[in-house]
């Protein structure tokens, strides 16, 4: 069998790369977490969280008067009440909680095992109630396919429990409430129930009739965990060389990327998912797939989980935008930002989020005052000065309509397009509001418990001067958020909108299709 140079080269290239990525595997040390806490290690581990809490948070900053006293009580109740062995995933769960106060939709808690016991079923919400189903996402008793109690206790005292661990704009959320609601063991503690190896559930049916029902937990055994994991890095070492074999067998055709597609809902409509904007700003094909959809009467795109900063989708979709002919003082000018002040941070921190200074606006003093007039005060100290973000240059065009999927998971540049879309007469979100997640993020990790803390470290503004961060967008549709929608039912909806006030008509020539809904 003879071979190319190009593929000799590539066979080269992979089996390189191959070997970089096992020697990176064994320089890299272990990163031995630990699965148990002493009061001691807590203790330290909440001076530091408190420490970096007050440095580099910026919702800490907007009111410390009143955030610092409430960390400090809230921690002083974590040391408190765990004086003796602490499990790191319990650990993470308090941690989660004191975070929540800050009312900071970009914290999170990442790097810890979670052993507690997951509760045997997968709930999701109709209406206002919640079905029970199994695995295959089926119900678990036909009959009765309602669950009003868990080990006696009804529904609504589980979903309070589980929104303590949410942020202020996710606690109504259905889709961010589930992987909590999830956690049995967890809020069986909160709640001051016992730990048992079963959960007893309550069925209920439309005739109001109940079933009781009762099922064992997973369990959870460290040995056959650990004996799967090594079973796993085999698998994973045998792998990467079966891979390579295999390179030399494949023509150059299998390297491609599968080209992403639109799907047809109906002859007016497509729809198109996008998660990873940063993927998509070097995505040729996928963005020519977006300007194709753009031709069809109705456009929807699902954004429930993308994030990434790069600003190319919003740029394409503000064809859709209403002509804004209004002589502002700065009809272009989109929101302003500043970060928390820190001697690590460069004064270039907010240009990957597409902010840029005030003095590249080459505005005189008067104007730059005006322009800014109806942004808070804040303290110098603490914060860096305003950096403002202009709108994208683009012409309207057509009269498309535009339909986008949102969810408290479209974060980062995803709740600009959420914010910018949400007053064009042409365009519609339909989901759950999202979380006002604009900001930059402050990383750093718990010396004891190695947990990988996440903050804010940047607020958003509207051109107004406005806070957004933390605020989020309301969609004008409301839709929970599952795995399972009705594509023809969501277009009905977007059909039977309420219509939304265009701005101003646009006198622009029509270049996308003007169809109208079926």
């Amino acid at each position: 069998m003879s071979f190319s140079y190009r593929s000799i080269v590539m066979l080269l290239s992979v089996i390189i790369f191959a070997s970089l990525l096992k020697l990176a595997f064994f320089a890299v040390p272990k990163d031995n977490t630990a699965p148990m806490l002493n009061a001691q290690e807590v203790r330290q581990d909440l001076y530091a969280l408190l420490d970096q809490i007050e440095q580099h948070s910026a919702f800490y900053a907007l009111t410390p008067d009143k955030a610092s006293p409430q960390l400090k009580y809230m921690a002083s109740l974590i040391v408190e009440q765990y004086q003796d062995m602490t499990p790191n995933d319990r650990f993470a769960a308090e941690i989660t909680k004191l975070l929540n106060s800050l009312k900071d939709p970009g914290a999170q808690v990442h790097d810890f095992d979670d052993q507690s016991g997951d509760l045997p079923l997968t709930l999701r919400p109709l209406n206002e109630q919640w079905l029970a189903l199994d695995s295959s996402n089926s119900p678990i008793n036909n009959d009765f396919p309602f669950v009003t109690h868990i080990d006696g206790l009804p529904m609504s005292k589980w979903v309070a429990a589980s929104q303590a661990y949410l942020p202020e704009p996710a606690k109504q959320s259905q889709e961010m409430q589930l992987p909590w609601l999830k956690k049995l063991n967890l809020l069986r503690e909160d709640l001051g129930l016992s730990i048992k190896p079963y959960v007893l559930i309550t069925l209920i049916n439309d005739d109001l009739q109940t079933q009781q029902v009762t099922l064992a937990l997973p369990s959870h055994e460290p040995q056959a965990q650990l004996a799967a994991s090594n079973q796993e890095d085999k698998t994973q070492d045998m792998s990467v060389f079966e891979f390579i074999n295999q390179l030399s067998q494949f023509e150059r055709s299998e390297f491609q990327d599968v080209p992403h597609q639109l799907e047809t809902v109906n002859n007016t409509t497509v729809k198109l998912k996008i998660s990873d904007l940063y993927a998509f700003e070097l995505d040729r094909d996928l963005q020519q797939e977006l300007l194709k959809g753009m031709t069809h009467p109705l456009l929807i795109i699902d954004l429930r989980d993308a994030s990434g900063f790069s600003p190319k989708l919003l740029t394409l979709l503000s064809r859709y935008q209403d002509a804004d002919l209004n002589n502002t003082l700065a009809p272009n000018v989109m929101g302003f930002a500043h970060y928390r002040r820190s001697p690590e941070l460069r004064n270039d921190y907010l240009q990957p989020l597409n902010f840029k200074p005030l003095d590249a606006l080459e505005y005189s003093v008067p104007r730059l005052k005006s322009l800014t007039r109806n942004l808070p005060s804040v303290d110098e100290d603490k914060f860096s000065p305003w950096y403002i973000r202009t709108k994208p240059a683009v012409t309207p065009e057509g009269r498309n309509r535009l339909a986008l999927l949102v969810s408290p998971k479209c974060r980062q540049e995803c709740e600009w397009i959420a914010y910018r879309t949400k007053s064009w007469s042409r365009a519609n979100l339909i989901g759950e509001k999202t979380s006002g997640d604009f900001a930059r993020q402050y990383h750093f990790k718990l010396p004891n418990s190695g947990l990988d803390i996440r903050f804010s470290s940047s607020l958003t503004y509207d051109a107004q001067g406005k806070l957004l961060s933390g605020a989020g967008t309301e969609p004008d549709i409301w839709l929970p958020q599952n795995s399972d929608i009705q594509w023809q039912g969501l277009v009905s909806l977007v059909r039977s909108a309420k219509p939304k006030t265009q701005i101003i008509q646009t006198s622009q020539p029509t270049k996308l299709a003007q169809a109208k809904l079926n």
